[in-house]
């Protein structure tokens, strides 16, 4: 009778700690300063590259325009057209993280970073929405769903892309 109430409390503790854990979220990640795309399927982690950039100045007549580039015309991480975007990343300044549309040029892709006239303007890239995601890490997710492009989001002066296809 002794080993039989014992095995009915182990058993049931086990069902109550397995139902505990098991909440169908993906662990949040590790690694600080990447930017990782959140796979809706799999509930997976996949970190987005980083690519190197340069800055460029593109003068005008009463103002200039700070312009990041990056070479090739394609980001090598793709995400199917009407995929959930939804991107996970840990940093200490998570309102300076922004997502840009790239414009297509011939062998670069570019964006427009900063206007600098009277005042120095830093250009807002599409809207999204931040919130917390775990105890450490943050959630973008942008407010209208991205159509077929090529995108970034800077993260302090990181150039994570991705590409959205048809």
């Amino acid at each position: 009778m002794r080993n039989f109430v014992f095995a009915s409390l182990l058993v049931l503790s086990l069902g109550v700690c397995n139902g505990q854990s098991s909440t169908g979220k993906p662990a949040e990640p590790a690694a600080i300063g990447v930017v990782f795309y959140l796979d809706s399927s799999t509930q997976e982690l996949k970190p987005l590259p980083n690519e190197q950039w340069k800055a460029k100045g593109r003068p005008g007549w009463t103002t200039a325009t700070g312009v990041i580039e990056v070479s090739g015309v394609r980001s090598a991480f793709r995400i199917n057209s009407g995929e959930k975007t939804e991107f996970i990343f840990k940093t200490e300044h998570p309102e300076t993280v922004s997502i840009y549309a790239f414009v297509l040029k011939k062998d670069h892709r570019q964006f427009d970073l900063v206007k600098v006239g009277r005042e120095r303007e830093t250009i807002q890239g599409i809207p999204a929405e931040l919130t917390k995601f775990g105890d450490s890490s943050y959630r973008l997710v942008p407010n209208s769903p991205l159509g077929p492009g090529e995108y970034v989001i800077n993260m302090a002066g990181k150039m994570f892309t991705f590409g959205i296809d048809r």
